[in-house]
C-alpha cells in the first residue's frame, strides 16, 4: 500500500508520541504553551488512549474534524473523545485551557455511571454565551483539581478523584440540559451498549458477525439489537456500519490509500460492496468524498 501521506497519531500529547505510562494520567496546560509553537495551527489528529477538554475562556477560533469546520466563541468547552480527528486554527488573542487524561481514568471515575461515559464518547462543542455563571462554576471546579494535582495533601489520589467527578458531572449535566435526551433506560443497558461500542473499536478491522459482538456480551441478537434502538434508534449493525464508515473516512482524507486499499483494510471481501455502502450513509461515492 502507498502510505506517503498518513493519519496523524499521537499516543502522547501533539506532537509528543511518549506514551504516558500510567493509567490515570492526567495533564493540564494553558492554550498557548503547545498552540503557539505551531504558530496556532494545529492539524488534523487523533489520540489513541487520551481525552482532552478544551476550555476557552475569551476569544475565537475554528475547530477541524474530518475536514468539517465549526466557529467557536469563549465561552466554551470543547469535548474530544479518543480516536476523534480534530485540528484548530485559533486566533492568537484566544484564552482558555485543555486538560488532558487517559480514557482509563474517565472510565474508572464513571464504572457505575455509563450515561455519563456514553455522553463523553463524541465530539462536542458546549457555549456558555446564555450561561456564564454554569461555565464560572466548571472553571472554579478546574481550579480546585488544578491546586490539589500540585500540591502534596493527604488522601491526594482521592480528592482528585472526587474533584473530577464533580467536574465531570456538571459538565454532563450542561450537555444534558441542551438536548432532549432518552432518559427510560436503566444503566445496565448503557453498560451494555458502552462494552459493544469498545468491542467494536477493537475489533475495527475484522469482519464480525453481530451473534459474535452479542456473545461476547452474554446476551441475545435480539436483545443488543433492542438495546441499540432504544438508545440510539439503530441496529446494531448500523453501528458498526457506521463505525466503519468513521474509519473509512479517516483513511480517505488523511492517507494516500486507493478506495480498494482501504476497503480491505477494513475487511470488506467486495470493494462494490464498501462503494455501495458508503454512498448509501454518506450521500456521495469514496472517490466524491476523497475530493471534497
Amino acid at each position: 500500500m502507498s502510505n506517503s501521506k498518513q493519519i496523524i497519531n499521537f499516543k502522547g500529547l501533539y506532537g509528543d508520541n511518549h506514551y504516558p505510562l500510567l493509567p490515570d494520567f492526567i495533564h493540564h496546560e494553558s492554550l498557548e504553551v503547545r498552540s503557539k509553537m505551531y504558530d496556532w495551527e494545529i492539524n488534523e489528529h487523533l489520540h489513541t488512549d487520551l481525552c482532552q477538554i478544551f476550555m476557552i475562556e475569551s476569544g475565537s477560533g475554528v475547530l477541524i474534524s474530518e475536514q468539517n469546520e465549526v466557529a467557536i466563541e469563549g465561552p466554551c468547552l470543547i469535548l474530544i473523545p479518543t480516536n476523534t480527528l480534530h485540528g484548530f486554527a485559533f486566533e492568537p488573542s484566544i484564552v482558555g485551557e485543555v486538560l488532558t487524561f487517559s480514557e482509563n481514568f474517565l472510565e474508572t471515575l464513571f464504572k457505575n455511571s455509563p450515561k455519563i461515559l456514553l455522553e463523553f464518547n463524541h465530539l462536542k462543542y458546549l457555549q456558555f454565551d446564555n450561561d456564564p455563571s454554569i461555565f464560572e462554576q466548571i472553571k472554579n471546579s478546574k481550579s480546585l483539581i488544578l491546586k490539589e494535582l500540585y500540591e502534596e495533601n493527604l488522601e491526594k489520589q482521592t480528592v482528585v478523584q472526587s474533584l473530577f467527578q464533580l467536574f465531570f458531572i456538571s459538565i454532563y449535566r450542561f450537555s444534558f440540559s441542551l438536548k432532549n435526551t432518552i432518559s427510560a433506560s436503566d444503566n445496565r443497558t448503557l453498560m451494555y451498549f458502552q462494552a459493544f461500542q469498545k468491542h467494536i473499536k477493537r475489533t475495527i478491522q475484522e469482519t464480525k458477525p453481530i451473534s459474535e459482538y452479542a456473545k461476547e456480551l452474554n446476551i441475545t441478537t435480539v436483545h443488543l439489537n433492542r438495546i441499540c434502538n432504544t438508545l440510539v434508534q439503530k441496529s446494531a449493525l448500523q453501528i458498526v456500519q457506521d463505525y466503519l464508515i468513521a474509519e473509512a473516512k479517516k483513511y480517505l482524507l488523511n492517507t494516500n490509500y486507493s478506495i480498494s486499499e482501504v476497503s480491505y483494510l477494513l475487511n470488506f471481501k467486495d470493494p462494490a460492496y464498501f462503494t455501495r455502502l458508503f454512498k448509501k450513509q454518506t450521500g456521495v461515492s469514496p472517490s466524491e468524498f476523497k475530493k471534497i
